[in-house]
Order: structure tokens, then sequence, then C-alpha cells
């Protein structure tokens, strides 16, 4: 018994010394990085003082004495909250993930090289005007101040990685603005798609599944010899396996194919005032992608949400006027098939002549690699080579043209925007805006309201650029950029309404062609749906827009679903339970769960066993490694809906497994067979348990959180959460798989009233702090998901009033 004794008060002992040791770590490691946000702070880049005062939840108000300051202080507060997600960003655009991570990550490098984020940056800060320039360096400044007063103590992650960052520099705001540009700018990836299934179904096929246009020049198929095209359809299906490597390790926090805005006229609300609202829907991570902070110095008062990494606003509204930014998913991107000189590799064809490439050679640092790693990027006329990123396969090379490759001057926009001081002066103001196209609604203290597609349109020789075109024949290149003064626009509409949700810009037949991979517009529908019967709308009535659950594609597909007999008991079951639903993605909802089995049951039905590998791919699974959406997500949806409205018969009811013709009605009856039974397999038999919540969920995972024992410290939840992809308040995970984890979410939720600013109101998706010990890590996730708002006080009295912290900034 004493022996025993011993060996339970020595292993105590080593617990006690292991506990203490974990703690030690645990307060050196993750709590000491934590800033304070009250007190003073010596800062002699400053010109005069600068104060700092943050409300509850840690959002910071900004005031200076000058321009300079403002933007040096809003520098130096991105780098306290956000210092360690500014600089994986960074990593990202320069390609140096691999100095730290090692040979896993050299694959996204090479891809982000290839692209060219810091190279594109490099040339722009050649070129941005000087006004421009003062503006990054001073936000550098305040970056770079707290670095080098936290050294060995800016975050968590530095500590846990062992190293400090460089000092931040203009490029580096640049690149991070061409990375949130690419991650909004995702058509290329639906040209390889649409070449791959052309190739295995057929033009007719591979068109009508697209629900495309079809007034294209000859296919690019159709110019390739046999061998060529073998080639070509390798490359295409190489590049999807390869990008698969690389997206598992970039879960990026980054804009994406999503968002809602409304702008109300004061003819159409309560007060009299117009009134917008805007719910970014970006991709989940932790810390979430936007800051909120408020902005004021002589001649400058604006507030709102920014990208942390950047100086400026891109959410919000100053004194005098009010905008929101939905993505406009507008075709900027094209494929080149090049033809490369027998000889030499580095000539490719034009015109019957040879061109010679721009070559670059590159060298990557690997951690754990002795040696570095060179490898070699190719620039055609066209844009860089995407094919080298696969050199293991003979590729036939494929060159991206993207409007993001071209100088802009974005801060100059962004600049502008705080100073504007009407709605026309607000459209205006980004006449300069190169990429991502952007649909920008406005409201000003005047009472006016409008809108305008923002950012660089090609216009393209000939076709309409939905599948690859030969690089070879300049007749294809692009012709040069649309007009601003052409682009589409609003002022003033006689609805006093104006809603964007990604959704169709102009009409089909319209003069300015600008693509085909909108959103099939059911969140627009919902939203006009609820707006236009109210004689005086109010700000809780947008709060409800953006908060609406409700589905008018699962209420279109419903209406057919509950048409059909029931065969067996748990069939007549799912059906009432469908007969009686509200249509609405509730957590609670027996009805969401039994719709979203079906509806993947009839989409596999119709596509999987057709489409095989591709199938994914249709149903919007991304083959752009920085974003987890393409430019077919919910292409599926209204294909399917228009399939089982109008197509008694269709080569897409056909049962490929068993080889047989099935008309819509036994194909219908079919996939509710089977969705019922993949339903009763995974959720059980006990139909109290059936509900929605229960497989819809969000989980807010960190970049390091895969690490087991980092994993409760970093990450957040997962949380049943409402809506789905079809909803206002979309929550998007795989299409076709009921129990995905939501991948997309309103990042951001605002309503405001038109110069009654102080009645905003506002939630971020996580919180303001990207340290995980800080209290405003995930203090406003329970909110958001509640449908909460915090206020966002701007005038002086209101904020003083909402005052929690003060931090005073001093030369």
């Amino acid at each position: 018994m004493t022996y025993l004794k011993s060996i339970v008060f020595a292993l105590l002992g080593l617990s006690l010394l292991a506990g203490g040791f974990l703690a030690y770590v645990y307060r050196w490691l993750m709590t000491r990085p934590v800033p304070d946000l009250d007190g003073r702070i010596q800062a002699p880049i400053l010109d005069a003082p600068v104060t700092v005062r943050r409300d509850t939840h840690g959002i910071p108000h900004i005031e200076a004495a000058s321009r300079a300051d403002l933007f040096r202080a809003q520098g130096l507060v991105h780098a306290q909250d956000r210092m360690w997600q500014m600089e994986q960003l960074r990593r990202i655009t320069d390609g140096t993930l691999s100095e730290l991570f090692g040979e896993a990550a050299l694959d996204a490098d090479h891809y982000a090289r290839t692209i060219g984020f810091r190279r594109i940056a490099d040339r722009e800060l050649a070129e941005i005007w000087p006004h421009e320039l003062e503006i990054l360096e001073w936000y550098c400044e305040g970056i770079n101040e707290y670095i080098r007063q936290r050294e060995g103590n800016l975050a968590a992650e530095f500590r846990l990685l062992r190293y400090d960052p460089a000092p931040w520099q203009p490029v580096n705001c640049l690149a991070m603005a061409k990375l949130i540009a690419w991650t909004m700018s995702i058509n290329w990836d639906g040209e390889i798609l649409r070449l791959l299934v052309q190739e295995q179904l057929g033009a007719e096929a591979a068109a009508d599944l697209d629900m495309a246009p079809t007034a294209q020049p000859p296919s690019i198929l159709d110019e390739l010899g046999e061998t060529e095209t073998e080639r070509l359809v390798l490359t295409a299906q190489a590049l999807l396996q390869e990008y698969e490597k690389i997206n598992a390790f970039l879960p990026l926090s980054t804009p994406g194919q999503g968002s809602n805005s409304v702008v109300v006229a004061g003819s159409r609300s309560e007060s009299g005032h117009p009134m917008l609202c805007n719910d970014p829907h970006l991709q989940v991570g932790m810390p979430g992608p936007l800051y909120e902070q408020h902005l004021t110095a002589p001649g400058l008062d604006a507030i709102g949400a920014m990208f942390p990494g950047a100086p400026g606003l891109v959410f919000g509204h100053s004194q005098h006027v009010a905008w929101g930014i939905t993505a406009a998913v507008t075709d900027v991107q094209d494929l080149f098939v090049e033809r490369i000189h027998p000889d030499h590799d580095n000539q490719y064809e034009c015109d019957g002549a040879w061109m010679t490439m721009e070559e670059v050679v590159e060298t990557f640092h690997v951690k754990g690699q002795p040696d570095p790693v060179e490898k070699k990027i190719r620039l055609t006329r066209h844009g860089p080579v995407m094919t080298d990123l696969v050199p293991e396969f003979d590729a036939l090379p494929l060159a991206l043209q993207w409007t993001g490759t071209e100088p802009g001057h974005i801060f100059h926009c962004l600049g502008e925007i705080l100073a504007a001081t009407s709605c026309s002066e607000a459209i205006a103001a980004f006449a300069h805006w190169p990429c991502p196209t952007l649909n920008f609604s406005v409201a000003d203290t005047q009472g006016n309201i409008g809108y305008g597609l923002i950012g660089k349109h090609p216009i393209r020789g000939q076709g309409l650029g939905l599948l690859p075109s030969a690089g070879w024949k300049t007749a294809n290149d692009w012709q040069g950029y649309v007009p601003y003064a052409d682009l589409p626009g609003i002022h003033n509409p006689a609805s006093g309404v104006i809603v964007t949700a990604n959704n169709r810009i102009a009409a089909a037949d319209s003069p300015v062609w600008l693509g085909c991979d909108f959103d099939p517009g059911y969140r627009a529908e919902r939203i006009v749906q609820q707006l236009e019967d109210l004689p005086a709308i109010t700000q809780a009535d947008l709060r409800r827009v953006q908060l609406d659950s409700f589905s008018t594609f699962a209420e279109a597909l419903t209406a057919i679903l509950i048409r059909l007999t029931p065969r067996d008991s748990w069939e007549k079951y799912a059906l009432k339970v469908l007969a009686d639903w509200n249509y609405r993605m509730e957590t609670a909802s027996e009805g969401a769960l039994v719709f979203h089995y079906l509806l993947g049951a009839l989409l596999d039905e119709a596509f999987g066993a057709k489409l095989q590998s591709l199938y994914p791919r249709f149903l919007g699974k991304a083959t752009n490694p920085l974003f987890t959406t393409s430019s077919f997500k919910l292409k599926a949806l209204p294909r399917l809906l228009d399939l089982l409205q109008h197509s008694p018969q269709s080569r897409w009811y056909r049962d490929t497994e068993n080889n047989r013709d099935r008309t819509r009605d036994t194909f219908l009856q079919e996939a509710l067979q089977t969705g019922v039974h993949a339903m009763r397999s995974e959720m059980g038999n006990a139909t109290r348990k059936w509900a929605w919540g229960r497989i819809h969920q969000i989980r807010f995972s960190h970049l390091m959180g895969s690490v087991f024992i980092l994993r409760p410290l970093l990450n957040r939840g997962p949380y049943p959460i409402e809506g789905d992809a079809t909803t206002p308040l979309q929550t998007t995970g795989d299409l076709g798989t009921p129990s995905s984890l939501v991948q997309v979410a309103p990042a951001y939720r605002n309503v405001m009233e038109i110069g009654n600013w102080d009645t905003m109101q506002s939630v971020v998706i996580t919180g303001q702090s990207g340290h995980p010990m800080s209290r405003h890590y995930n203090d406003q996730i329970g909110m958001w998901r509640e449908g909460e708002y915090h206020p966002m006080p701007f005038s002086a009295q209101a904020v003083r009033e909402n005052t929690v912290y003060t931090l005073y900034l001093e030369p």
C-alpha cells in the first residue's frame, strides 16, 4: 500500500509540474501578446497626439489632428489586433508560406507566384499617384511602429513559429488588394469545366447543362488536331487535380461570390430618409476577414469596415454618403491556348509569327530543405502560363488573362469615396477602379440613391469567353475595356429600391456582354418580395431582410415534390413534412432537413453519373485554391428546376447506371426513395431528432487550428446555423451534400439611415481581435448567430457615451 501511495503522489507531483509548465506556456505564448486597449503609447512617428476610443466590443474610433496621423494610427491599430492575419495574407501574396510551413506549402507558393500577386503589385507601385503612395506610406509607418515596439511579443502565432515579421511596405497593401480581387474573379475555372464537359458529353449536352448563350465561335476543340485535343483535355484534368492539393492548405477568409445590399429611397422609408444595408458573404474563418473602425481627422469623418492590411474603408458611410458593395461576378478572365515553337519552348505563335515569352525564375526557401528551390514562370502577352504548375504532364500551354494584372488606382478610389458629398461624386470616385468588378450601391444626405457597376470589363475580339480561345490569333484578343460611362448604372429609380445580390446585372441582350455566371437570383427575388408591399420601410425591416431564411427556390421545387405518390410510410411522412413546411431554413426545421436530402438525391440522379468526376465541379466545388466556390456555384439549381417544370422527357432523367430511360415521374419517384433512404441512414428513424441545425453547422477555423493541442484555443464551433445557399441569409456548404459545414456566410452586417448616422447598427461574424486570449476574439459570434446588432455611434457625443477603453498615442 505504501508503494502504491508513493506512485500516486509521484504521478500527482508530475501532473502539477506539467500543469504549471502548461500554464506558463499558456501565459507566455497566448496571453502576453494581447495588447492593452487603455493607457498611453509613445509613438514617435506621429506629429500630434491621437486618441483611440473603443466601445465594449473593442471597435476603435480614431481621432487625429491630420490625415497623416490618422492613417498612421489606423495602421498601428490594425497591427494591434490583426498582425498575424495580415502576415498570413502577405505570405500568401508573396509566395513565402513554405518558409514557415515547409514543403507542404510549396505548391501554394508556386501558385501565388505564377499568378503574380507581388509581381503585379510591384508594377502597380511604380505607377500609382503620389497622393496614393503617401497614404500607403503613412499606414505602413503605423504598422511598423507597432512591430518595433512589440518585437518578440506581437501575437501567439509568431511566438509559436519563433519569428517576427519584416516591416510592412506599401507594395504589401497593393498585393493584398490583388489577392482579394482574385478571390472575386472566379470565371476561368468555368472555362476549364465547360471544356471538359463538352469533351465528355458533346457540345449540345454541355450547352444544355450550362444554360449558357450559344453565340460562340467554333470551339477550340474544332481548331485543334486530335493529338492537341488530347493534350488539352489531359492538361485541364491535371490542373483540377493540382488545385485539390493546394486548396487543402489555404483555408482563407477572403471575399467570394456572395453578398446582399439594399438601398431604399426616402419616399419608401418611414422616416423619409434614405436607408442602406449591406451584408458581404465571405469565407468563414478565424478571425473573420473584416475589421470595424471609425476614422476622424480634419476634412474626413467616416465609419465602417475594412480588410486589415490596407488603409481606408470598403464598407460604411461618411458625413454625406453611405455605400455598399457586392460582388458583380462578371467575366473578367479568359484562358488562351498557346502554340509553342517546336524547337524553342520560350517562343509562341502570334498570327503566324513567333514571339518570345518573358521568363521569371522564382527562388523558394523551403523550411527543412538546405537548398533553395527554383521554378521558372513563363509569361505570354495574355498572361502567365498556368499549365507550368503541372510540369510533369505534356501540357498544352494555357495562359490566363485577367483584368487584375492591369495597374490601377485602388487607394485613390478608396480615398475619393471618403471625400464624396453626393451619389454622383461617389460613383465617379471609382472611375479608376481596376478589379474586381463590383456592384456599388450608394445613398446621400440630399435624398438621392444610386447604383453603378465599377471595375474594368474586357471587350472581346470575338466570342464570349466561355471556353479557352486560340491564343495564336489576335482576332481573339481583348480589344480594350468597356468605357466606365457605358457600364450599367441607376439613379433614383421610380421603385425607390435598389437590390443587388450577385444576380444578373443587365438583360441578356444587353450590348455590353458581362458574362453568364451570376447568382440564379433567388436571394434577390426574395428580398424584393419582402419589400415591395411595405408602404413605409424601417431599419427593422432591413434587419429582417438580412436574417431571412426563406427560400423561393425551395418553395418552387417543393410544389413539384409534394405531388408525388408515396410508396411506403417513410415516403408518406417525408412528403407530409414538406407539405406542412414554411420554406424557411431554420435550425429546428424538419422540413428543411427533408428538403435538402431530397435535393441531394435529385441532383445526384440527374447529373452525378453522367458527369462522373466533373460532378463536384458542376455543383460549384472550386478549382480556385484561394476560395471554396467557383463560377458554377448554384448553376445546377436553376437547371434542375427548369428541367422539372418544363421537360417531361429529357436526357438528364436517364438512369445511366442501369442503362435505361426514365420519364420525369419515374425519375422523381426514384429520387424520393433514394433521398428518404439516405436521410434515415444518416439521421436515424427518430423523427423527433430530424432538424436542419443538426447537420447544417458552422465552424470558425484558424489556419493553425488543425494542430490538436491548439484546436480548442484557436477554433470555435461548430454551431447550428440557419439559411442555405438560396436564402438572403446565405450560409453555403457543399451543394448536394446536406451535412457539409458552412463555408460562406455573412461576415459583416450593417443597417443605417442616411443622415441619422448614430442609429447605425452592425455586427461582425467573430470579433475585432485576432488574439485568441482576447475577449474580443469571439465576443460577437453569439450576437451574429442570434441576429443581434451593436450600435455604431458616429457623432462625437455618442462615441464618448459608448467609450469603454481609451488609448492615447503620443508623439
